[in-house]
């Protein structure tokens, strides 16, 4: 046994008792992002110095992975080859991760409690000591961030009680565009990387549009020897041509080392391929897939016939395979007509009945969970084992013939929902009017990202309805970003904003909760935006800090 019955007993009674504690005195003293449920300075106690003599322990094989990073994430910075290894009992001068095995702690909770004589990290689940291991790092000076041996430094924690757990289970998420402008699978580590430190859990990846086919299919290898040949936006003067410049894809063997590097992090990947519309890249590879009124220069809508149901099926099939077996397939569906006014190439029932034959096989066939974008429902579909992520604003029926928002349609209609309003989360659009960036739905800044509430800004929510609403992902789309640098000067740090959302964002009229002057002054100033400093990510205001402190202290208005 790896802890006497007793010990088990005490840990996971403690473990709940702190979890459900009444937090109204806690506070984020130790500038940890996203901030933690709750957290209490130990006044009485002293800190814990990691030192060459500190050991890594953990009493469970499936804590193994987690001392595993830990161990991975300190050694650069420190330069200390730090001892892990599995231990039955609970010993003094060590890091020890501990794995309990109750079904009575909240799903990915944790506890972190130090002291100078070691610190404990426990959880019931390996998300949940994944999570405490990021929240331990940022306890740390954010040098430990540093790639490089940092010489001489003091690697102290402070004496604390943390006890913390995600307001969203299902998805906390980004999404990022690799077809607009293609980002490789280095770039994409980066970005897992940053979904890891603020405690999100999902990489959603935008894998073909009509710029660039980026993923490729065995039983159509057009797709990537003609369709993965383009980079060029529609947002420029020049339109995509095929096949024009060199292949810019993920291959099946980069495909496969980014689920594994995301597992580290306890992250999941959602591959998207939007369909129907959307397909330029597809149609200029196979142009019978055409639908047979997109009589554009660059058609971009296919079929929806038997042809194009076998292709999409076909396409369906072997991401699932190559994704092994995700959680989560998208299908797209939205902007099928986008521009057509009164000429649709598919009439709303038509859109309706593919969306249906394609999420029916998702769920049988391939035995998973499909996505849609918000088009799709205000096409018709209404399936409440099909899961709608809505883009556009809370506050305009954005279709004339619809009498209700989308939201009330969605609440209404029991159907689950996914987040990502453009108004306030999609992270392409520009930090200020002054900034770069895609402008359409207005500038976002990190204080809008900040002040935003996705709950409050629903039309019609309440306690009822709050299992419908499954997460929040903020969305990046490249027609503006080519590099990394740009990349992260749009995440980053309206990230930090949007993860208290995602995990922890308290009541706004509770005493604990921050107002975003509070919010950036004590917390993103001095603490984040360090450690972004110490990891070599680019930010928006990183050369004009007072850029950060002009601006508004407001809700974004749409």
């Amino acid at each position: 046994m790896f802890c006497s019955n007793k010990i088990i007993f005490l840990i996971v009674t403690v473990l709940i008792a702190q979890i459900n504690v009444n937090a109204e005195s806690s506070s984020n003293p130790f500038g940890i992002v996203p901030q933690p449920q709750f957290s209490k300075v130990e006044p009485n106690k002293s800190a814990f110095h990691i030192s060459s003599e500190t050991q890594i322990t953990y009493n469970h094989i499936n804590a193994k992975p987690i001392a595993e990073l830990l161990r991975e994430k300190l050694q650069p910075a420190t330069g200390f080859d730090i001892e892990f290894k599995q231990v039955n009992d609970l010993t003094n001068a060590t890091i020890q991760i501990q794995y309990l095995q109750s079904d009575q702690i909240k799903d990915e909770a944790y506890t972190l409690e130090a002291s100078s004589s070691g610190v404990t990290i426990q959880a019931h689940s390996v998300e949940g000591l994944q999570y405490g291991v990021q929240t331990l790092l940022q306890l740390l000076p954010s040098e430990i961030f540093s790639s490089q041996k940092i010489a001489d430094h003091e690697w102290a924690i402070p004496a604390c009680v943390i006890t913390d757990h995600p307001r969203f289970l299902d998805t906390r998420g980004l999404h990022i565009d690799i077809s607009r402008h293609f980002f490789d699978k280095e770039q994409l580590k980066q970005l897992i990387n940053v979904i890891a430190m603020h405690k999100l859990n999902t990489l959603h990846l935008h894998l073909t549009d009509d710029q660039g086919w980026r993923i490729p299919i065995s039983k159509y290898p057009k797709l990537i020897t003609v369709g993965s040949r383009s980079d060029h936006t529609l947002f420029t003067k020049s339109k995509p041509k095929f096949p024009e410049g060199p292949e810019k894809y993920l291959s099946k063997r980069d495909i496969k080392e980014l689920i594994r590097y995301a597992r580290k992090y306890n992250i999941q990947i959602i591959p998207e391929i939007d369909m129907p519309g959307h397909m330029a890249a597809a149609i200029a590879a196979y142009p019978n897939l055409k639908a047979l009124n997109d009589d554009r220069s660059i058609p971009r809508v296919i079929r929806i016939d038997r042809q194009g149901l076998e292709f999409c099926k076909a396409v369906l099939t072997e991401i699932n395979e190559l994704f092994e077996h995700p959680k989560y397939i998208h299908i797209g569906f939205d902007e099928v007509n986008l521009g057509r006014g009164e000429n649709l190439i598919h009439s709303d029932e038509d859109i309706a009945r593919f969306a249906t034959q394609l999420t029916a096989f998702i769920k049988k066939d391939l035995k998973t969970t499909p996505i849609v974008w918000c088009d799709a429902f205000t096409h018709g579909l209404n399936d409440p084992d099909t899961t709608v992520q809505w883009w556009r604003s809370s506050k305009i029926a954005w279709w004339k013939k619809h009498k209700y928002t989308i939201d009330e349609s969605l609440l209404m209609a029991d159907q689950p929902f996914i987040l990502s309003p453009a108004h306030v989360i999609y992270f392409d659009m520009k930090n200020t009017s002054g900034d770069a960036g895609a402008k359409w739905a207005k500038p976002i800044s990190v204080a809008e990202c900040y002040n935003w509430d996705p709950v409050l800004d629903l039309n019609g929510f309440d306690e009822t309805k709050q299992d419908l609403l499954r997460g929040l992902t903020a969305c990046v789309w490249t027609e503006h970003i080519k590099d990394s640098e740009t990349l992260f000067e749009r995440i980053l740090p309206r990230i930090a904003a949007f993860s208290e959302n995602a995990w922890s964002m308290h009541d706004r009229n509770s005493s604990k909760h921050l107002s975003w002057v509070q919010y950036r002054d004590e917390i993103l100033i001095p603490y984040q935006l360090k450690r972004y400093d110490a990891m070599g990510w680019n930010y928006w205001s990183k050369n004009q800090p007072s850029k950060l402190l002009d601006l508004p202290d407001k809700i974004k208005e749409w």
